[in-house]
Parts: C-alpha cells; sequence; structure tokens
C-alpha cells in the first residue's frame, strides 16, 4: 500500500493587481533541467527548523527577489504520486501578493519569467494540482483583492509567522 507522507515541498504562487485584474508570475525553467522548457510557479524544499510558510516566502526571495507585501493559505493542497517510490505526497500552497512594480531576479534555475492572467497561467502549468492551486487562488484571494473586495480573512497568514530574522514564528 502506498505511502502518505507531508512533503518538505512547498508551492508559491505569486500574484500583484494591476488595473483592477490579477497577474500571475510564471517562471520558464532552464532547459536541461528537471522539468527545462516548462512554466512553473516558485517550488522548493522545507529546511530543518523552518515552518512551511517561512521556506515559501525564502524560496520566493531566492528565486525571484521578490518580497511579499502579503501570503496567504490557498485553501489547496498539492498532491501527487511517485510511483518510483510508491509515495503520495501532499504539497502545501500559498498565494503571495507582490508590488507590480517590483524587479524580478531570476536564478540559473530559470531562463524567463512573465506575468499573466489567470487563463493564461493555468494552460501554462503541466500539472494538474498547480492549475487547481492557482484558480483557487484566483476565485478565493487575488480576484476578489482585483475587484475591490475582501478575500477569506481566515486565509492570511499572520507576517510573524513568516518574517525572518529575529526569531519571529521560527519552530522550536
Amino acid at each position: 500500500m502506498p505511502e502518505i507522507v507531508a512533503s518538505d515541498v512547498v508551492d508559491v504562487y505569486p500574484f500583484c493587481i494591476s488595473e483592477n485584474r490579477a497577474y500571475y508570475l510564471t517562471l520558464l525553467r532552464t532547459p536541461g533541467l528537471e522539468l527545462g522548457n516548462t512554466w512553473q510557479a516558485v517550488h522548493g524544499r522545507i529546511k530543518k527548523k523552518e515552518s512551511a510558510v517561512q521556506a515559501a516566502t525564502r524560496e520566493l526571495q531566492e528565486q525571484t527577489g521578490l518580497t511579499p507585501t502579503a501570503v496567504w493559505n490557498i485553501d489547496f493542497v498539492n498532491t501527487f504520486y511517485s510511483p518510483e517510490e510508491d509515495t503520495i505526497y501532499l504539497v502545501p500552497c500559498f498565494g503571495v501578493h507582490v508590488s507590480e512594480s517590483a524587479q524580478i531576479e531570476l536564478t540559473p534555475m530559470h531562463v524567463n519569467w512573465e506575468w499573466v492572467p489567470p487563463e493564461v497561467a493555468v494552460r501554462r502549468f503541466v500539472w494538474i494540482g498547480q492549475r487547481l492551486a492557482l484558480q483557487t487562488l484566483h476565485d478565493e484571494i487575488a480576484g476578489p483583492i482585483a475587484a475591490g473586495l475582501d478575500p477569506n480573512p481566515y486565509l492570511q497568514i499572520p507576517p510573524s509567522l513568516y518574517l525572518h530574522g529575529k526569531k519571529r514564528g521560527l519552530i522550536k
């Protein structure tokens, strides 16, 4: 029987609001790397003694140079099955609002980036879990913000849980 594992991976979906519309950051993986030439969101590993939301904001900064203005728990957990390991993985997903004027700084993992509307982003993502996470983010958080409405307040994560340094929110 397959094992079910809480993964050490996080999925991060950066978005910005411009002219009352939500746009999502898509990153093109470098050819020759695993999943090369595919459009992705930000994905990364959780380090020891780091919470999932801390990993999400750290990976966002490391892979794009972006700093969040707010972070939300997307009411969706990405799941995938690894046949080689006979394991089902559970991956927490985060929506991260960033300034529309913020500068993107790519690492060698990615060769291009683009802000796109949700209908373009969902067509670019290879995996159904990524498409569902982005659609949930758009329906529950980014879309309402773009329309001048309040998203579900229970999904917003307090900054004290993801700010790095000064031991705020660190797992003991």
